[in-house]
C-alpha cells in the first residue's frame, strides 16, 4: 500500500488521468444498476427459506399485503357519510385498476352485512344503501359491533380509522404502485382524512429511494418524491430541522465532499490538493 501512495504523490497527474480512464470505462453500468431493499434482496435465491416461501406463495396464492389506512377527524370517526363515501370510491377505483383483481381488494365496501336483499338469498353490502343519515350510521356501527372480527382488522379500536386492504402480486414494481397509489389517492377530496399507504413490501422499496434522495441524487432522477417532511420553505428552527433540511435539499454527498475539500484545505494549506 505504501508504493500505492509514493507512485500517486509522485505522479499526480497520470494517476488522476488514470482514475477518470476507469471511472469513464465503468459509467454505462450504472444504467443498470438496481438497488433493492426488499428481504428478498437480502437473501440468496437458492436458500431453502426462499424456496419454502415460493412454494407456499404459488400452493396457497399468498400475495404481500398493502394497506391503504384512512383516519378521520371528524367528531364521530369513520361514522360520517363523508369518510365512508371515500372508503367506497377508494375500493371501486382499485377494483378498477388492471394489477388488482376485485376480489384482491378488500374493505368495509365489499364486506356484506346480514341483511338479505329483498325476494334474494344475497346480502347487502355493509355500504349499500350508502349511510347518510344518523339513524343509517348507528345501523353501520352496530352492524359492525355485532361481527368482532371487523374490530382491530378492517375498523381500528377507537373506530377514528379503517383500511382497505390490497393483495400485491411479486411481480409489480413496488415503488411505481406507491406512486399510482399516491396519485390516486391526491384526485379525492379529502375534508376530515388523511390516507396513507403502509406495508412492509411499500417500506422495503421505498428504503432505497429515500437513502439516494438522503445521499442527494436529484429527485429529477428518481422520479416522484416520497419524503415526508415541512415542504413549506420555512428555516428550519431546531436541529433535527437542519438535520432534515439538509437531507432533503442538499444531499449528504455533497455536504461530504465540502467537508473533505475543507479538510484539505486546512491541511496542505493548497487550492491544487483541494
Amino acid at each position: 500500500m505504501k508504493r500505492i501512495h509514493r507512485y500517486s504523490i509522485r505522479h499526480p497527474v497520470r494517476v488522476i488521468l488514470m482514475a477518470a480512464l476507469v471511472t469513464v470505462a465503468i459509467a454505462p453500468g450504472i444504467l443498470q444498476l438496481k438497488l433493492r431493499t426488499d428481504g428478498l434482496a437480502l437473501v440468496p435465491k437458492g436458500a431453502p427459506a426462499v424456496q419454502l416461501d415460493e412454494a407456499v406463495r404459488e400452493e396457497f396464492g399468498v400475495n404481500d399485503l398493502l394497506i391503504a389506512l384512512i383516519r378521520s377527524q371528524h367528531e364521530n370517526g369513520i361514522y360520517n357519510p363523508h369518510t365512508l363515501r371515500l372508503v367506497r370510491d377508494l375500493t371501486e377505483d382499485l377494483q378498477r385498476m388492471d394489477i388488482f383483481a376485485p376480489s384482491d381488494v378488500i374493505s368495509l365496501a365489499t364486506e356484506l352485512s346480514d341483511r338479505f336483499q329483498p325476494g334474494t338469498l344475497s346480502f347487502f353490502p355493509l355500504l349499500d344503501p350508502m349511510p347518510e343519515t344518523p339513524e343509517d350510521l348507528d345501523v353501520l356501527r352496530d352492524d359492525l359491533h355485532a361481527n368482532r372480527l371487523y374490530q382491530g382488522t378492517l375498523v381500528s379500536y377507537d373506530e377514528k380509522a379503517t383500511v382497505i386492504q390490497m393483495e400485491v402480486a411479486s411481480e409489480i414494481d413496488r415503488v411505481t404502485l406507491y406512486n399510482t397509489l399516491s396519485d390516486l389517492i391526491a384526485t379525492k377530496d379529502l375534508m376530515h382524512e388523511k390516507v396513507d399507504i403502509i406495508g412492509a413490501p411499500v417500506a422495503e422499496a421505498l428504503l432505497g429511494r429515500h437513502i439516494l434522495e438522503d445521499l442527494g441524487v436529484p429527485k429529477g432522477l428518481l422520479g416522484q418524491s416520497t419524503a415526508g417532511g415541512d415542504s413549506s420553505g420555512k428555516m428550519p428552527a431546531s436541529l433535527y430541522e437542519l438535520r432534515t433540511w439538509i437531507g432533503q435539499n442538499i444531499g449528504l454527498v455533497p455536504v461530504a465532499l465540502l467537508i473533505m475539500a475543507l479538510v484539505f484545505l486546512f491541511s496542505f494549506r493548497s487550492a491544487a490538493a483541494v
